[in-house]
């Protein structure tokens, strides 16, 4: 690593000369360059006569507050430009200071300029002037990576426009920031905070991220995914029977081949990429021809099931390996088999031919490894050191090395000349599925059941990184043939395409153990946790910068606790002690001993005279402050106190134990006043609300109870965790409680509703501790060890698009008529009276548009397809989201129910028909013909044929039966973008975006009528006397069916109607529009009857509140319109809100930072218009970016059109 002193004193000279130059006038140097479209700033600043101009301008912005002297204007001015022309010939405008050799002469040059505000505010001007000036885009680029490594707070600010190249941003935290127009080049994002950020028409070009982009398809665990040779293409194998194929660059589904009657347990390419085989559990091997993805040939000799499958490096043999114990050759182009090699005395789990094409490895559940000769098909060496099942096995690429991974979870590597073992990795806590080489042969990947992807370095024998993100098994990984790229299939049904080009990320000095809590300093500014690392650390809480580290020596420390007035930290260990330290020097001030074994929990009195602490010893200590002696000693659990807390006024202390109990103690007498059972496991936390009236508590047991602390009754029991609730916190106000869990996650509930306000889901392990910050609005959370901060208080700040707004896509009538359902652009769908026109409830959970919505025929259930490519199904007297499908590859435009109930068909961007299985949601068959968009799907009232109307401009009748084509009807010259049968089925209309409505005759596929007209939906009444017609021109027409003539105009929208539907009856018209409403309609009068208004801000649950309507419910009473507000009558409501976990709560509350050794990446909320975003493999890191929460407003824009 590199360091010159005679640089650090050159670069520190330079940039010495701005500390005194007012940041003002550097805003208003940019402002101005911005505003005079300069392109060269030196050469502008140079100038002599635009000087003095400037320098007037400078002089008249600075005024205000503050009264310079035009001579230190000028002077200031001089100074930067001297300072620029420095630059722009210095080595930090010229190479990449983010590497690794000048990582010494970087952090002397931090040490130098931390403190220096001026020298800090220049860096950011350097940053801004890149969007100005392209010579400074380096030393920008480099300033702007010095500031992240400074731990500088870059939130909330505004980077429009702004170029960065050749550089690491590893960790920065640009949550809430403006990056429009942002050109990165070679910029390393891995771990970064684009929470709530602003990405619009960027361009961001040859990203490294050490993240994965997910695929997602799957309907079960992945058993096995493979590159194509041109590693353009990835194959996966899945429990659910299927076999799918990817494009990588894309993330997108290209086909699905199904054929095998059981799992598809291995998949593998042939060497010219033209052949596709697999193994199933139905004891078959199929062979596939990629580009038509139809079988070829099914191979059938083996017994039992086929767990592995490999193609011979010359193409001509592939071998099976099966758990009948034995291996089989089969000639590739006839099918034949050719030979069975027998010697394993238990299923044969893997089998790999040698690069060279000469050896055939097999991994067993004999715990063995035979390696055979391809040539006599003779038994080469067994090679015996695995303790358990042999589950993978893989060549290096000169064939020297073979690596195994076993059920025992070491990896081994083997002499394949000598069948010796040469080395033994250990790091994995479960059983090593799967193992591959890297095409240099310089690293192995390794998956495994504790659901971590790792990467070792063959010639060190040691770890280079372990990848999280799937949260199940890794059955199988596998390299791209140019190693770039890592892919992972799990039991989590995905597959996950890593960044194989890392090693050891540069770390922030973190805890390097498990956090066992958090705690906030009385003023807020400051966090502190403690760790099994043996250290306590104190962050800034604005920037995550570690202000000082507190190290003991003899054990982990398990509680932490700040004195009222924050100038003293207690914290409890495992060598019985505890310690007092003094917040402002990191001094120990004070060593309380006394407890016989480890101190589980310490807590200070309201007023920090007496500190409590309780022991495994089942004993709690109360403690003079002042004194340093032990006051008194509490005895009565019968196991481990794991958790003590004070009452607000410090009269009554509380305590969780083992023993499944809660204690309430008098803290002058010491006696005990209260014991209170409910949980069956151990109380891991309690808890006492800020105005002393409600105790909560959290168990073993997955529940939370809140108790009334007066008269130790349970007031009600809480599940929204399905593991231990480790700690639990009220917010300063008590009206929220924040609960952590073993499950990975946190709930946040109303403490007087007991309903469940958000659920936060991003630890990748368990949660030990939570925190409220004093003002309420950060919640800090811990888990392994990183510390994560949340803001709890302000809303997302939703993109509002003005054209269309809350517009209404879809409306739909009960089958009684007296319900209608809306679904809208701003994600919801609302309930409502027909006869009142009162609001009933909002359903959320949608991700984008509710495009279109369906009641089944007996009226219990809403079925709802939507621009998040889902279909979502709803219990309209619940309210509650029954079940979600997700196979769709796109937007879902239209659902239709059968007549009798059974079947839900969906029409989707994707181009396909998918018709589902109601009852169980499994889906029965996709219906392909149509080579556009599919935006309208309904059945004949029989639910024998299904019509469908495209953006080919077609419209197809399907037989429901045989799910084959019945007929294509032809005529319309543009999208067809509505069909609906009439009530007898006889007939079906159609309307087109070339101004035409349609009649055809069902059973002669002819067509019988056409209205011309502007049409984008068409609607049967009842009665087939009516049809009903809406366009972009804001009005509804109404047709006689009969002789084709116009009965009425309905006008009243403000703008394009979208949907239109009859009541059962035929009276009434609803209809939904992009004005934001929805309108009721008398048929025979053509008078509006009622105008349902509600898409609009300020919807309000009774359960979770937020500024917008997504993911919310509001209940109304029907028979008056009014909302509950009542508590009592919320409480009679039968079904908990959000109980389910269909519901996504956590989306108005983001991750404000993130305190780890290793940063994660993360933009929740980010909103992304146009641009690109690619990796330096060309992939789309827009997928990735949606998956991560971001918001693509372009493909809503294109729905919007449609």
């Amino acid at each position: 690593m590199k360091c010159d002193h005679n640089q650090i004193e050159g670069f520190y000279e330079i940039f010495d000369k701005v500390k005194d130059v007012d940041i003002e006038q550097l805003k208003k140097i940019i402002e101005m360059l911005r505003k005079e479209k300069i392109s060269d700033c030196l050469g502008y600043l140079k100038d002599i006569e635009n000087q003095q101009q400037q320098n007037q301008q400078i002089e008249k912005l600075t005024q205000v507050g503050q009264e310079l002297q035009l001579t230190v204007v000028r002077n200031n001015i001089q100074i930067i430009t001297n300072i620029l022309n420095q630059i722009k010939d210095h080595d930090f405008n010229v190479n990449d200071y983010s590497t690794e050799i000048y990582f010494n002469t970087k952090q002397q040059i931090i040490k130098l300029i931390s403190q220096e505000k001026g020298i800090i505010e220049f860096l950011k001007f350097l940053v801004h002037l890149t969007a100005i000036d392209d010579r400074y885009i380096q030393s920008g680029s480099n300033s702007l990576n010095f500031l992240i490594q400074m731990r500088v707070d870059l939130s909330n600010q505004c980077f429009e426009n702004i170029k960065v190249k050749n550089t690491s941003l590893e960790g920065a935290n640009f949550v809430r920031c403006n990056l429009i127009g942002s050109e990165f080049n070679n910029v390393d994002i891995s771990g970064i905070n684009l929470n709530e950020t602003l990405l619009i028409n960027c361009k961001w070009k040859n990203i490294k991220i050490n993240e994965s982009i997910k695929l997602e398809g799957d309907t079960n665990c992945v058993q096995s995914v493979c590159f194509s040779p041109d590693g353009k293409t990835l194959a996966s194998g899945s429990i659910d029977k299927s076999i799918r194929i990817w494009d990588v660059k894309t993330g997108q589904q290209k086909a699905k081949l199904d054929g095998h009657t059981s799992y598809v347990l291995s998949v593998c390419f042939s060497p010219n990429g033209t052949t596709l085989a697999s193994g199933s559990g139905d004891e078959s091997i199929g062979l596939w021809d990629v580009k038509t993805v139809k079988q070829k040939k099914k191979l059938n000799l083996h017994r039992s099931a086929v767990y592995s499958v490999c193609f011979s490096p010359d193409g001509t043999l592939i071998a099976s390996g099966s758990n009948d114990n034995c291996i089989r050759l089969w000639d590739a182009e006839t099918g034949e088999c050719e030979d069975t090699l027998n010697g394993h005395h238990n299923w044969v789990k893997q089998i790999v031919f040698s690069p060279d094409g000469t050896t055939l490895a097999s991994g067993s559940g004999d715990r063995s490894i035979i390696l055979w000769d391809v040539k006599t098909r003779k038994q080469i060496s067994k090679l015996c050191g695995h303790t358990s099942t042999v589950l993978s096995v893989s060549f290096s690429p000169d064939s020297t090395i073979l690596t195994s991974g076993s059920d025992d979870h070491s990896i081994r590597l083997w002499d394949v000349k000598t069948g010796q073992q040469k080395a033994q990795l250990e790091g994995h806590i479960g059983a090593v599925y799967s193992v591959c080489f890297s095409p240099d042969g310089a690293t192995i990947a390794s998956g495994s059941n504790d659901m971590s992807v790792r990467l070792w370095n063959v010639l060190k024998g040691q770890q280079k990184a372990e990848l999280n993100g799937h949260r199940d098994l890794v059955s199988s990984v596998c390299f791209s043939p140019d190693g770039t790229t890592l892919a992972s299939g799990s039991g989590d049904k995905s597959i996950r395409l890593w960044n194989a080009e890392i090693g050891q990320n540069a770390k922030i000095d973190g805890h390097s153990q498990i956090i066992t809590q958090v705690c906030f300093s009385p003023d807020g500014t400051t966090l502190a946790s403690c760790s099994y690392d043996k250290s306590i650390r104190l962050w800034d809480v604005k920037t995550g910068q570690q202000k000082s580290k507190l190290e003991i020596y003899n054990g982990n420390l398990y509680s932490i606790c700040f004195s009222s007035d924050g100038s003293t930290i207690a914290s409890g260990c495992w060598d019985n002690f505890i310690c007092l330290w003094d917040v402002q020097t990191g001094q120990q001030k004070a060593k309380l001993g006394g407890h016989t074994s480890y101190v589980l929990s310490v807590c200070f009195s309201p007023n920090s005279t007496t500190l409590a602490s309780g022991c495994d010893t089942n004993s709690i200590s109360l403690w003079d402050i002042k004194t340093r002696k032990k006051k008194t000693k509490l005895d009565g659990h019968t196991s481990y106190v794991l958790s003590v807390c004070f009452s607000p006024d410090g009269i009554t202390l509380i305590s969780g134990s083992q023993d499944q109990s809660i204690r309430l103690w008098n803290v002058y007498t010491g006696k005990q006043h209260a014991k209170l059972d409910g949980h069956t496991g151990s109380v891991l936390s309690v808890r006492c609300s800020p105005d002393g009236i409600t105790i909560a508590s959290g168990g073993k047991d997955n529940y939370i109870c809140l108790w009334n602390a007066k008269t130790g009754q349970i007031k009600q029991k809480l599940e929204y965790h399905n593991a231990a609730v480790n700690e639990l916190c009220f917010s300063p106000d008590g009206t929220t409680l924040a609960s952590g869990s073993y499950d990975k996650s946190i709930s946040l509930l109303d403490v007087k509703t007991g309903l469940l306000k958000a659920k936060l889901d991003s630890h990748s392990n368990k949660n030990l501790s939570v925190c409220f910050s004093p003002d309420g609005t950060t919640l800090a959370s811990s888990s392994d060890n990183s510390i994560l901060l949340w803001d709890v208080k302000k809303r997302r700040n939703h993109i509002k698009l003005q054209e269309p707004s809350n517009s209404i896509l879809s409306v739909c009538f009960s089958p009684d008529g007296n319900t209608i359902a809306s679904g809208s652009v701003n994600q919801s769908i609302s309930l409502w009276d027909a006869k009142t026109g009162q609001q009933q409830a909002i359903l959320g959970g949608h991700k984008s548009h509710v495009l279109s919505v369906c009641f089944s025929p007996d009226g219990t259930t809403l079925a709802s397809g939507s621009g998040d490519n889902t279909i979502r199904l709803w219990d309209v007297n619940t309210r509650q989201q029954k079940a979600q499908f997700d196979l769709h590859l796109s937007a879902v435009y239209s659902v239709c129910y059968s007549a009798n109930g059974f079947l839900i068909a969906s029409g989707s961007n994707d181009n396909s028909i998918r018709l589902w299985d109601a009852k169980t949601g499994e889906q029965q068959a996709i219906l392909s013909g149509h080579k556009s968009h599919v935006l309208s799907v309904c059945f004949s009232p029989d639910g024998t044929t299904l019509a469908s109307g495209s953006g080919d401009n077609t419209i197809r009748l399907w037989d429901v039966n045989t799910r084959q084509q019945k007929a294509q009807l032809d005529g319309h010259t543009n999208t067809v973008y509505s069909v609906c049968f009439s009530s007898d089925g006889t007939s079906l209309a159609s309307g087109s975006s070339d101004d035409s409505i349609r009649f055809w005759d069902v059973k002669t596929k002819q067509q019988i009528a056409q209205l011309d007209g502007d049409v984008n939906t068409v609607c049967f009444s009842p009665d087939c006397t009516i049809l009903a017609t809406c366009g972009t021109d804001t009005s509804i027409c109404l047709w006689n069916c009969k002789t084709g003539q116009l009965i009425s105009k309905l006008d009243g929208h403000q703008h394009r109607v979208q949907s239109l539907c009859f009541s059962p009856l035929g009276t009434t018209l609803a209809s939904g529009g992009y004005d934001k409403s929805i309108r009721l309609w008398d048929v025979q009068t053509a008078q509006q009857k009622a105008k349902l208004e509600g898409y609009s801000n300020g919807f309000l649950s009774v359960c979770f509140q937020s500024d917008s309507p997504q993911s919310s419910i509001r209940f109304w009473d029907i028979k008056t319109g009014e909302e509950f507000h009542d508590e009592t009558k919320l409480k009679q409501l039968k079904t908990p809100l959000y109980q389910s976990n269909h519901f996504s709560l956590s989306s108005n509350y983001i991750k404000i930072l993130h305190i780890s050794q290793k940063p994660t990446f993360s933009a929740e909320g980010a909103i992304i218009i146009k641009g690109e975003f690619v990796n330096k493999s060309g992939y789309d890191l827009k997928i990735f970016l949606k998956q991560c929460g971001s918001c693509l407003i372009e493909s809503q824009f294109q729905i919007n059109q449609q």
